[in-house]
C-alpha cells in the first residue's frame, strides 16, 4: 500500500501520542503485541489525518480540535487492540475486527462534527458505537465458525478501557491511603513531642492540663451532639 503523507504537524503529534504508548503499556503485553499496536496505531491515526485534509466537514476545525478526533482514534484503537489480544480469536482476524472500528470511528465522528456536537457527546457516542461493532464483529465470527462460544464469551469479557480505570482508581486509593496515614504519623510524632516537653516543664501540674484536654476533646462532641 502506498504510504501516506501528511503535513508534519500532524505527523510530530502521532509520533507524540505513539511515544505515550509504552508507558501504558500492560504486563501482559508482549513485544511482538507491542510493536504490531504501536504500527497499527500509527496508521489509523495517519488516515484520519489525511482524511481531516481530505474532507471538507473536518478541514475547517482547527489544528487543536482536529487532533482530539485523531486521538480518538489513537486511543480507541489501543483498547481495542488490547482486547483483541486477550480475547483468543485468532491473530490473522484482528485487522478485520479493527477496520470495522475505524470506520465506525470515522462514520460517527464526521456526523458529530457536521452537526456541532459537544466533545462529551461525540466520546460517548464513539464509546456506544465501538463497543457495538466490536461485539457484532466477534458474533460475526462466531457465525463463520471462525471462533466457538468458549472465544466469543471470552472476547466480549475483555475491556482494557475498564481495566485501565480500576486500576488508576484503585491507584489513587492507595496513594490517599498512604498520604493520610504520613500526616497521621506527622502528627502523632508532633503531639508526642509536645506533650514530652510540657511534663518536662510542668511536671505533674503539666500532666494534668493535658488528661484535662484530653477528657475535654473526647467528651465535648457527644455532649454537642447530645
Amino acid at each position: 500500500m502506498e504510504e501516506v503523507v501528511i503535513d508534519k504537524k500532524y505527523s510530530d503529534f502521532i509520533e507524540e501520542m505513539i511515544e505515550q504508548v509504552s508507558s501504558v503499556l500492560p504486563e501482559d503485553i508482549n513485544t511482538l503485541q507491542a510493536s504490531y499496536l504501536k504500527n497499527n496505531m500509527k496508521k489509523s491515526m495517519t488516515l484520519m489525518a489525511s482524511s481531516i485534509n481530505d474532507n471538507e466537514v473536518f478541514k475547517v476545525l482547527d489544528f487543536k480540535e482536529q487532533c482530539f478526533y485523531i486521538q480518538i482514534i489513537a486511543e480507541w484503537s489501543f483498547h481495542k487492540e488490547i482486547d483483541l489480544f486477550r480475547s483468543g480469536i485468532s491473530p490473522k482476524y484482528w485487522k478485520v475486527v479493527m477496520n470495522k472500528i475505524w470506520y465506525v470511528m470515522w462514520e460517527v465522528m464526521y456526523a458529530c462534527v457536521k452537526n456541532d456536537a459537544p466533545h462529551s457527546t461525540t466520546l460517548s457516542l464513539v464509546e456506544r458505537f465501538v463497543n457495538r461493532t466490536y461485539n457484532e464483529a466477534i458474533e460475526e465470527l462466531k457465525e463463520q465458525e471462525i471462533i466457538d462460544d468458549v472465544v466469543e464469551i471470552k472476547a466480549k469479557e475483555q475491556s482494557n478501557i475498564d481495566k485501565m480505570a480500576r486500576e488508576i482508581k484503585l491507584a489513587e486509593r492507595i496513594r490517599s491511603g498512604i498520604s493520610l496515614s504520613f500526616k497521621r504519623f506527622l502528627l502523632a510524632i508532633i503531639v508526642g513531642c509536645a506533650i514530652t516537653f510540657i511534663i518536662l516543664k510542668l511536671k505533674v501540674a503539666g500532666l494534668i492540663g493535658i488528661l484535662t484536654f484530653i477528657l475535654v476533646y473526647y467528651f465535648l462532641p457527644n455532649n454537642k451532639n447530645g
